[in-house]
């Protein structure tokens, strides 16, 4: 445990110990009452100096093995006990003058002052004010000074999610390295180097199966099992998984799996280590997500034992290991396509059918040397599987821009699409460009379309904003248009392909 956290739990429990004797209301009615206040405001006063050591140099260590939730919780029945009209006693002033007199010899002796007081002499403040205080004005003292306790250490336990992206990064580098120090810790990544001396070891279902017995054996029964996370969100998860490694790799085949090669984490337990991963990086082999790790880690519902803890930061440092060796590994492998999710390619399948629907009426449009497929062709690319995977999410922004129920497509995006293509030079040149295209869309076999979606007025002015990728709903999406733009002028593409 971190050493602060001992620290802060030994005064909070010595506080405990006073609010929680079931006598409390006759222990504050005969012993000093200003005592247990001026104890809970040294308390009080020690949480905000952790928040000032912690705002200079964040320490993951402490918020792991700290329970907030559990301390805010009682200091709140602290407060609530302390309203109810048992401990509004009446003052007595003989008690009230005894108790400041006995307050001041006390300080006289911690400084070393040995003078007596006689009992006829005439106290001075602060003394004073405290012998004539009331008895219910001191416990509402007591009241808002475990209020203020309660303020500060909810602002500590808040504090990591307001500190910088920077100071969130080193505090988890720091974490991390810190354990690779421990004994255990070096164990692990030992045995980790043994296993990927086998070359047998190092394929990329070898090393996701190793990972997924090692996440059984350190994780599957400690607080990470319980990370709360919906169907949907694992779905998505494992999803985006499967677009880093084949499904084959993730789920082999039996008479792939070694015997040895159980018990291993389920894909429930799977998806949320993978929260834990950055699949979005650019890279082709995840890397740890260094947001979603600390979210976790100092999360105040969240609290570590020991060997949690310990268990965690092997998981970890054993998962920034193997992607060293899942670089390599994938990047001597065949170059494969990451498939798409089963709904995924349905909704894409559903808007190219209409979308080709309507492409099939601008044959009489297409330049010489194009076709019909070049234009299908392109939309495709837009949205094929075989694209940069930082460009999943702005694919999923841009089908958004097409979708419309099940059986029709956005008018106003289709057409955005078609000047994209007209910039590529799939269509004759023809002024104005948008009434030749508008002409033949909305004819079908020379005869006007009753049930086309769109005006000429709305098609010619989709068609002429040249700037529409720079409108706010587009910005992600036309980050597909750019890419795929860059690849055929550059030649790296073709139409059709």
């Amino acid at each position: 445990m971190y050493e602060e956290t001992k620290h802060i739990t030994s005064r909070l429990q010595v506080l405990e110990f006073l609010m929680t004797q079931a006598n409390l209301v006759e222990l504050f009615r005969h012993t000093d009452v200003l005592i247990c206040v001026m104890y809970a405001r040294n308390v009080a006063q020690g949480v905000i100096t952790q928040y000032n050591l912690m705002s200079e140099s964040l320490n993951i260590s402490f918020y792991v093995s700290f329970p907030f939730d559990e301390w805010l919780r009682k200091i709140q029945n602290w407060k609530e006990k302390l309203t109810k009209p048992e401990f509004m006693s009446e003052h007595e002033s003989t008690i009230g003058r005894k108790r400041a007199t006995r307050l001041r010899l006390l300080i006289n002796k911690l400084n070393n002052f040995d003078a007596e007081i006689k009992p006829d002499t005439e106290l001075e403040d602060p003394f004073k004010s405290i012998a004539d205080k009331p008895y219910h004005e001191t416990i509402e003292d007591l009241v808002a000074t475990l209020d203020s306790l309660k303020t500060n250490l909810s602002n500590l336990a808040m504090l990591p999610l307001k500190m910088s992206k920077e100071s969130r990064s080193k505090a988890l580098r720091d974490y991390l390295d810190g354990a690779r120090a421990k004994e255990s810790v070096k164990n692990e990544l030992q045995e980790y180097v043994y296993y990927c001396s086998n070359k047998r070891n190092t394929t990329v279902i070898r090393q996701l199966l190793y990972l997924k017995q090692r996440i059984q054996a350190l994780v599957g029964k400690d607080e990470l099992s319980d990370l709360d996370l919906s169907e949907s969100e694992q779905t998505d998860l494992l999803s985006d998984l499967r677009n880093i490694f084949e499904e084959g790799e993730i789920n082999p085949a039996p008479k792939q799996i070694p015997a040895k090669a159980k018990p291993r984490a389920n894909d429930e337990l799977l998806s949320k280590v993978a929260n834990f991963i950055n699949m979005h990086c650019g890279q082709r082999f995840p890397v740890l997500d260094e947001d979603n790790i600390v979210e976790f880690l100092v999360r105040k519902d969240v609290t570590l034992s020991d060997g949690e803890e310990e268990h965690l930061q092997m998981l970890f440092v054993l998962m920034e290991e193997m992607c060293q060796q899942l670089e390599i590994t994938m990047r001597n492998r065949p170059e494969r396509v990451a498939a798409y999710s089963s709904e995924f390619k349905q909704r894409i399948n559903r808007v190219l059918l209409k979308v080709k629907a309507y492409n099939a009426r601008l044959l009489p449009c297409m330049d010489k040397g194009k076709t019909v497929a070049d234009l299908n062709g392109l939309f495709e690319r837009w949205f094929s599987p075989s694209l940069d995977p930082t460009l999943r999410p702005n694919q999923e922004e841009l089908l958004k821009m097409l979708e419309d129920g099940y059986d029709k497509i956005k008018m106003e995006a289709y057409v955005h699409l078609l000047r994209e293509a007209s910039s590529l030079s799939l269509f004759k040149k023809a002024k104005p460009m948008s009434n030749k295209l508008y002409m033949a869309l909305a004819t079908v076999n020379g005869v006007p379309d009753e049930e086309f979606p769109i005006s000429g007025v709305s098609f010619n002015k989709y068609f002429r904003n040249p700037d529409f990728c720079k409108e706010a709903k587009w910005l992600e999406a036309a980050k597909v248009l750019t890419a795929v733009h860059q690849e055929f002028i550059t030649g790296t593409q073709t139409f059709g392909h």
